[in-house]
């Protein structure tokens, strides 16, 4: 079962966990696509990648149960005085800002899975001494089959902490491709304003609504309706929910 291979965890600053959630999001953000500055931290024996929104959100860590390896990240964008990234760095429709309340909305950003659970690598030494029974080969292909299902579960985590913050909207800047794929598995993201060039690649601003995307899935995905709302794990057999592991590094 997948929900024992994966734990998730709300991670805190100053904690040893929220330093690996930040070292992931350096690998996968400044390291492996280039797009965010890097930074060290007190002891200069880390990177990692922080941002000044860091103080006003909440943080996930995925967690490899077999190997303890931090798999993937995401943050939730709180509604704060400091407001959220994607209005300064995005022009939204009017029309939408005025149909929701501000205060309850946040963003869904820094979400991510390691590079481990999107492709094959022959470097497999990160492997434990505890895997053995399994060669390194064997266990790499089979985590890599396990990718669509923790990044799904990433969102799964962001829209449980939405409701918990109560917040009734969030917005997520991502490639249309990708938004056109979640749409696909049910998640009803619509377009929140143009795409924006002036970062690589290029994305949108897209704004779902926790009601809209329970009728969505209800309608359209009801295994995916059960494991974001409820115990069930989906079944990533077919085209495009098995290569949502592959389709999403990262959310920025």
């Amino acid at each position: 079962m997948l929900s024992q291979k994966y734990e998730y965890s709300v991670v805190h600053p100053g904690t040893e966990e929220y330093a690996e959630y930040c070292a992931l999001r350096h690998e996968v953000f400044c390291a492996e696509l280039g797009r965010i500055p890097s930074c060290g931290d007190q002891s200069g024996k880390r990177l990692l990648e922080t941002d000044d929104f860091d103080a006003h959100s909440v943080h996930v860590l995925c967690r490899s149960t077999e190997t303890g390896e931090a798999m993937g990240c995401a943050r939730l964008i709180l509604p704060s005085p400091r407001g959220l990234n994607v209005l300064s760095r995005y022009k939204l429709h009017s029309q939408l800002r005025s149909e929701v309340d501000l205060d309850l909305v946040g963003e869904i950003s820094r979400l991510a899975i390691s590079s481990k659970l999107r492709r094959y690598r022959r470097d497999t030494q990160w492997v434990g001494s505890a895997l053995s029974s399994d060669t390194a080969e064997d266990f790499n292909k089979k985590i890599q089959r396990d990718g669509p299902t923790v990044a799904l579960g990433l969102y799964r985590e962001m829209f449980r902490l939405a409701s918990v913050h109560g917040i009734t909207h969030c917005y997520a800047a991502m490639e249309p491709s990708l938004s056109r794929m979640l749409n696909r598995l049910g998640f009803p993201f619509q377009e929140a304003g143009p795409i924006n060039h002036a970062v690589q690649p290029a994305r949108q601003p897209y704004l779902i609504g926790a009601h809209a995307m329970r009728s969505g899935l209800a309608g359209r995905n009801s295994c995916l309706y059960r494991f974001i709302f409820g115990i069930d794990e989906p079944t990533v057999v077919s085209s495009p929910f098995s290569s949502l592991g592959t389709f999403i590094p990262a959310l920025p």
